[in-house]
């Protein structure tokens, strides 16, 4: 009875397949399993901490399938931690606090956290209150202070900002740059900067380069390919710009937090073969997650990138 099954099941996908097949369309196996959004909210655990999450908000179920989700930014602030024992962290689209988690479960280091999103807010917010020295910013970030109408895809727990013009909700953004300063966190020693905007990421780390040239800080941000094109962002050149500053070894995982590549600035054809593929409708991925260090500190992305082997 196995035997049938197991070959009814075979002969059903296969036929399945070709039907789509004559219609232009295939099938393709990418790691990402389809989860069912739920209108009630929920705890996910995360690190050390329970977090609060929306239903909505697919992380909720993510951290249950995959409960080392995110944990290379742990690694990575413990990492940048052993040399720079006062460091701040600046979490940018800190969503619902689950990656301010993340980095407390493994150095309780002062964190700025940034989100626009109304509903992530008010659960960022409430999980927040279990942690110490942590301060939270609510506004959405841009490379220039400015008004502009925009559309949101995903709101309430992967808010995607889309410019529109015609329907779109006036919204006011700022620069990192002005938030640092406004709020008095330009003394911190700001030694990291993650960014998770879903396609604005470079974008915003363009509005905060008087806090990068002033702390080098190692920068981490999601590089979405799909999401930049939906906003008409280039993000290579910006990219490629931090060795202008001094950065020089550039790391890249892949959606699991597995690290791809390990390179140097200067080795800008495999950077930008990198983005080719990622901006490509055949990629297998979704996206990066962009690990820049400073020249200063080549010995943590040394000890960082030797770590990270471990988990391949």
């Amino acid at each position: 009875k196995i035997l049938k099954l197991n070959l009814y099941n075979y002969c059903m996908k296969k036929l399945i397949r070709n039907f789509l097949n004559r219609r232009g369309y295939d099938i393709v196996k990418t790691g990402i399993p389809y989860i069912r959004q739920n209108k009630k909210s929920g705890i996910a655990r995360v690190g050390k901490f329970d977090i609060a999450m929306p239903g909505s908000n697919v992380q909720l179920v993510n951290y249950k399938i995959y409960p080392d989700l995110n944990r290379q930014l742990g690694r990575l602030a413990a990492t940048i931690h052993q040399k720079y024992p006062g460091m701040t962290v600046v979490d940018v689209g800190a969503n619902v606090g689950d990656t301010i988690a993340i980095i407390k479960s493994v150095a309780d280091v002062p964190v700025i956290g940034v989100e626009g999103d109304e509903v992530s807010y008010q659960f960022l917010e409430k999980n927040c209150k279990q942690f110490s020295n942590v301060s939270i910013v609510k506004t959405f970030l841009s490379d220039k202070t400015h008004e502009e109408k925009v559309s949101f895809e995903k709101g309430g727990w992967n808010a995607t900002i889309i410019p529109d013009q015609k329907e779109g909700k006036l919204v006011s953004f700022k620069t990192l740059d002005e938030v640092i300063i406004s709020g008095g966190f330009d003394q911190a020693e700001i030694k990291l900067l993650k960014v998770d905007v879903e396609g604005f990421d470079t974008i915003v780390l363009r509005g905060a380069g008087k806090t990068i040239e002033k702390h080098k800080p190692v920068l981490f941000f999601e590089y979405n390919g799909e999401n930049m094109k939906a906003i008409k962002e280039e993000g290579l050149p910006t990219v490629l710009s931090f060795k202008q500053l001094g950065y020089n070894r550039i790391l890249f995982f892949d959606h699991k937090g597995n690290l791809v590549l390990a390179t140097d600035m200067k080795n800008e054809e495999v950077i930008t073969w990198m983005h080719t593929y990622i901006s490509s409708q055949k990629n297998l991925l979704g996206y990066y997650d962009i690990c820049i260090f400073h020249e200063e500190d080549n010995s943590i992305a040394e000890n960082f990138t030797q770590e990270e082997k471990k988990y391949l």
